[in-house]
């Protein structure tokens, strides 16, 4: 008797009769079809006259989606001069964003 392909993607630990583990290949093809995108916003002073300097940070394995307006899930404040706008996986933005905080926090401008 052989089993189907659903009957081996149950778990994590069950290889299919090829040796592959459908779990982690359906989890490299999330990482593929998403991305992060960070947005920050820091303002020099330079003398008397303020700069505004715009940083688009993207981290992509592979982009095969525009990003748009409605799909930003969430917008946090880094710090008082520093924000951020993410969509795709959200657990791996908040950890650069807590990153951020501790770097923000450490550095001063």
């Amino acid at each position: 008797m052989f089993l189907t392909r659903t009957e081996y993607d149950r778990g994590v630990n069950t290889f299919s009769p090829e040796g592959r583990l459908f779990q982690v290949e359906y989890a490299i093809e999330a990482i593929k079809d998403t991305f992060i995108l960070i947005y920050i916003w820091v303002q020099l002073q330079l003398g008397l006259r303020p700069r505004k300097e715009w940083f688009l940070l993207l981290r992509s394995a592979l982009l095969r989606h525009f990003c748009e307006p409605s799909s930003v899930e969430k917008i946090m404040e880094i710090d008082a001069h520093i924000g951020c706008a993410m969509s795709g996986l959200i657990a791996d933005a908040r950890t650069l964003v807590e990153h951020a905080r501790v770097e923000t926090q450490v550095l001063i401008w």
